[in-house]
């Protein structure tokens, strides 16, 4: 029984050691941020809708993200000016976004005089997934543009300002997604812990000493595996909408999803996982009952039907828990070219 004892041990270290580090691995490894990076690319283009009124300028203002330059929608633009002494241009003017403009804004602004003016344009992406503001000059002048420079305003060929920016790092999203990661991983771990244990009860026999291992788990293993299972699903649904290789939606915009490099490879491995996460609950729900009959049992001595039945349950689990394993590594790797596909010229 020494024997077992010390097999049945060294399983169920084996198994936490090996969770942990695939947690770590994950929650460390891979990006928390936005799925498309941090970086913008911001067009501004100021121009002059009346002449008549040369104090007055609309501007265009045209956002995408710097590295699959995918239009930023929903964000919130808003345009100051100022001066060294204090001197207000006019008041904050939110931008609206045009409907289906591929992530451009326009707002109209009226300064208070003419001169050189500190222009800041601030940026709020959608449901605070990001924020920072970027500055320029813009010099209004009182003589009013002839005809063509208007006309090469307008067509963006004569003074486009360029800028770019870069969103920091910020409780929401990047802090709230490290915490999902983790305990993403600590609800994995405690789930094939406490299957770890029926697999060692089942293959192993049960281990000597005071602790009564089968019914310590009648009791333990459907709360603990059930909120384990729970939790796993709830980190998973906010990591598809907020922590996939695009923005939100995430995985839920399956159209948007399969526009990007290698979007299809991720959305059939996040099936694989979908699928897996169901067969878990299902083998979880077997291996209880399984171990019911076995504390049922006359003098705690199961059937040797009963030990074959939770054999297969358990193996059935460890080999589903091997392919979520490779499937979450094979995620992450998916996520990671997804974005370098972008930078890849077309061959």
């Amino acid at each position: 029984m020494s024997g077992k004892m010390h097999r049945f041990g060294f399983l169920v270290t084996a198994v936490v050691v090996a969770v942990v580090a695939l947690g770590l691995w994950q929650a460390v490894s891979a990006q928390p941020a936005s799925a498309h990076g941090k970086d913008l690319d911001i067009a501004v283009t100021p121009l002059i809708p009346d002449p008549d009124r040369p104090l007055l300028r609309l501007y265009r203002v045209e956002v995408v993200y710097l590295g699959d330059r995918e239009a930023v929608e929903g964000a919130t633009v808003t345009l100051t000016a100022a001066r060294d002494d204090g001197t207000v241009g006019f008041p904050p003017v939110e931008l609206t976004e045009v409907d289906e403009g591929d992530g451009l804004y326009v707002g109209e602004a009226v300064f208070s005089r003419f001169g050189v003016w500190e222009m800041e344009l601030s940026v709020v992406a959608d449901q605070g997934l990001g924020e920072g503001d970027v500055s320029f000059q813009d010099n209004i002048r009182p003589g009013a543009l002839n005809p063509e420079q208007v006309a090469a305003l307008e067509a963006e060929a004569d003074r486009v300002i360029r800028l770019q920016l870069s969103f920091g790092f910020s409780w929401w999203p990047d802090v709230v997604n490290i915490a999902i990661r983790v305990v993403h991983s600590l609800a994995g771990l405690s789930y094939f812990m406490i299957t770890a244990v029926a697999f060692g009860m089942a293959w192993f026999g049960v281990p000597p000493g005071p602790l009564n291992v089968p019914r310590l788990l009648n009791r333990t293993f459907l709360p603990g595996a059930g909120f384990s299972l729970a939790v796993l699903l709830g980190a998973g649904l906010y990591s598809a909408a907020y922590d996939a290789p695009i923005t939100s939606p995430g995985i839920y915009d399956i159209e948007r999803m399969r526009e990007i490099p290698y979007g299809e490879w991720y959305l059939l491995a996040f099936a694989i996982k979908v699928v897996a996460f169901v067969v878990l609950a299902v083998l979880a729900v077997w291996i209880y009952r399984v171990i019911r009959e076995w504390n049922a049992a006359e003098g705690d001595k199961p059937a040797i039907t009963t030990v074959a039945t939770l054999k297969r349950a358990t193996m059935a689990n460890a080999v589903v828990g091997v392919i979520v394993v490779a499937d979450v590594a094979a995620l992450i790797y998916l996520h990671y070219i997804s974005h370098l596909g972008v930078f890849l010229p077309e061959s």
